[in-house]
């Protein structure tokens, strides 16, 4: 991760490769961008003028080594009708001048932008927004490509420009806790990324344990810790894999020692061929991102740990390739999980999250948490009821469901909140066992998070499903191709919140 600071002081005076001014709508220009014009003489208005710069969202141009100035360059950047702006519009605007600085080779650059009037924030929350972004959208995945070296210089550090010292403690706190949370995001990044034969459920169980801190507490547990304890559920979908499946316990301890915790549960399936009844060929490649709902875990315990934020939190996850060995589990067979009085008929072996999250919410219920959030690529259904910009929210916990979408619009990680009406637990009834682990062909996503509300007890619990949003293969404005951090940004702002 590239270094960002924060600092007071004007643009006219900054030695750096590139000074980042904001060009609002209509060519007006912020309080430093006028002290800039002043210092410059006529060279801005001739310049906007004669290359017809209108400050259209997202739009820039480049001025190089402007008399008045000691930067190699002036880049204007587009930030629209300022009414218009909002704490994730900022992330993006950094995103995309931080991209654009990378690939022209400068390596030290300032931004003016937090001086930018965004309705309802304060100073912090635009420094934290505009850091997020520079990480975040500088993002990228290439450790197995072969780079030549053609003499290109990466960006090296970024300074947050503010207009008065006296702002510098709030703004080193919020990007303080920006780096935090893009730690966290790039971590769960990383892990999704990860091809399946690098990312098996052992290499997850040793990511865990590297986030061991003198608050958190990591236990990973193998096959014969996992038989003993018996999580059938998560043994049953291993059985048609060479690799042993993972139970990985993180025991965060930041709030007071009789404090319930929030526990977290992500589903850690490194690898879903479908088992049995097998996927489809076309983009089978991608079925690595299946473990993102424990990537998000994992990240967010990297970002709480770094912030030693105040509370305690749970993390549970399952591992286990779905594979379609000779011994692997099949239609019509009857398990009986961690939850010994719920037995389940399999009728499809792709439906296998929700097999072993159910090993993974009954165990999490059972440390008598003040209330559940699961994280899972659950059902191509939600990918295609919400496609790639809102995760699926279901669950029991209504104070719960409301406070995360608080922190979904927040942090523009958001959430679109689905029904669970009795009625839909009808479709999970099985002729032959308790529960059958599909409900046919309506309302996929409900009837998945149907047959996970009952290994939850009487916990308030919310299920994010994030088959949708957990990789892109197109990329978007703060992500690169791949794997998202979906969820990580969310719920980290969730527990700060919760933790006051």
């Amino acid at each position: 991760m590239i270094e960002v600071n924060v600092k007071a002081g004007h643009a006219d005076k900054q030695r750096d490769d590139a000074v980042v001014m904001p060009l609002l709508l209509g060519r007006k220009l912020t309080a430093s961008g006028e002290a800039l014009q002043a210092a410059t003489g006529k060279v801005l208005p001739s310049f906007l003028r004669k290359f017809d710069c209108m400050g259209t969202f997202g739009g820039s141009r480049t001025l190089y080594d402007v008399e008045g100035t000691f930067t190699q360059r002036i880049m204007l950047l587009g930030v629209g009708g300022e009414k218009q702006l909002s704490l994730h519009k900022l992330r993006i605007l950094a995103a995309k001048a931080a991209r654009k600085l990378d690939h022209s080779g400068a390596r030290d650059v300032s931004f003016f932008l937090s001086e930018l009037v965004v309705r309802g924030a304060s100073l912090g929350e635009k420094v934290q927004a505009i850091a997020e972004g520079i990480w975040l959208g500088l993002y990228k995945f290439d450790k197995y490509q072969h780079k030549k070296d053609d003499g290109h210089r990466d960006l090296r550090s970024v300074t947050i420009m503010l207009s008065t010292r006296r702002d510098l403690a709030e703004a080193e706190a919020a990007v303080a806790r920006a780096k935090a949370i893009a730690s966290g995001t790039i971590l769960a990044r990383d892990l999704a990324n990860e091809p399946g034969n690098v990312c098996t459920p052992a290499f997850l169980g040793d990511q865990a344990a590297a986030l061991s801190h003198q608050d958190l507490h990591v236990t990973v547990m193998d096959k014969a810790a996992i038989e003993q304890a018996g999580f059938d559920a998560l043994l049953a979908v291993n059985q048609g894999s060479a690799k042993e499946p993972r139970f990985i316990i993180l025991d965060y301890k930041g709030g007071g020692a009789g404090d319930a915790p929030i526990a977290l549960v992500g589903k850690g399936l490194t690898f879903d061929a479908g088992g049995i009844s097998i996927k489809p060929g076309a983009l089978m490649e991608e079925m690595k991102f299946d473990m993102c709902g424990s990537a998000a875990v994992l990240g967010i315990f990297k970002a709480i740990t770094a912030m030693n934020l105040p509370i305690n939190v749970l993390g549970v996850i399952p591992s286990t390739e779905n594979l379609l060995g000779a011994a692997a589990y099949k239609p019509g067979d009857i398990l009986r999980g961690y939850n010994k009085d719920i037995s389940i008929e399999i009728q499809n072996t792709d439906a296998e999250g929700r097999i072993i999250l159910s090993d993974a919410l009954a165990y999490a219920a059972e440390q008598k948490p003040a209330e559940i959030i699961d994280f899972a690529t659950l059902t191509g259904a939600c990918v295609i009821a919400l496609g790639a910009h809102a995760t699926g929210l279901l669950g029991t916990g209504e104070a719960l469901k409301k406070a995360l979408k608080v922190s979904g619009d927040f942090t523009y990680d958001r959430v679109w909140e689905l029904p669970m009406h009795e009625e839909y637990q009808e479709q999970i009834k099985s002729d032959i066992a308790d529960i059958r682990n599909i409900g046919g062909r309506e309302a996929g996503t409900i009837t998945a998070a149907c047959f996970l509300s009952r290994f939850v007890a009487d916990v308030p619990w919310a299920h994010l499903d994030i088959a949708g949003t957990a990789w892109n293969m197109k990329g978007n404005d703060i992500s690169a191709k791949g794997g998202t951090g979906a969820g990580v940004r969310l719920v980290v702002d969730y527990l700060c919140r919760k933790a006051g």
